[in-house]
């Protein structure tokens, strides 16, 4: 039996929120134990609470730390599955799920971070694809830039947008 089957499971809803521009949202972890240097950035998210889908848990997390009223983030996009040690030094298996949610031009806001996140994390910004491919800091997940490609490759085989003929809804063709 490996190490990993006897860490508690987290399971996780994580979200690549992607404005106009194709720019994803990350918030930079400043752990107090560097005096608030960052250590890393990584995306919006959070674990899953008794009783909520990963759904509703992206929905809830991207309220939470970015004030956004997301209600319905579709499928997840990727799946991450590894070990790690929580702030609070408990370290568990996090079974990961990202969702890839396209916004306009959202202000960020804070009001609900937690006490924890308020210590432990800095004000969001928006990564384009050069600062990925050259991040200031370690980004996570390691493999941003290929998820983010999938997701372009998965929205450009969706169907295309009803079309509007005047004021009539055309189907999709």
């Amino acid at each position: 039996m490996s190490r990993h089957a006897a860490l508690p499971v987290r399971v996780a809803a994580r979200l690549l929120l992607r404005d106009p521009d194709g720019r994803v949202l990350l918030f930079p972890y400043r752990p107090p134990a560097l005096g608030g240097r960052i250590a890393y950035w990584f995306t919006p998210g959070g674990g899953v609470h008794a009783g909520e889908s990963l759904a509703q848990a992206a929905c809830r997390e991207c309220q939470e730390e970015t004030g956004y009223p997301l209600t319905e983030p579709g499928e997840p996009l990727a799946r991450r599955q590894f070990a790690m040690r929580l702030p609070d030094g408990c370290e568990v298996w996090a079974d990961e799920h990202y969702f890839h949610v396209r916004v306009g031009r959202i202000a960020l806001q804070q009001d609900g971070w937690s006490v924890q996140e308020r210590a432990s994390m800095g004000a969001g910004r928006w990564f384009d694809a050069a600062e990925l491919a050259h991040p200031p800091q370690p980004v996570f997940p390691e493999h941003l830039p290929a998820m983010l490609a999938a997701a372009d490759a998965r929205d450009a085989l969706a169907a295309p947008p009803d079309v509007r003929d005047g004021d009539t809804l055309m189907p999709k063709k």
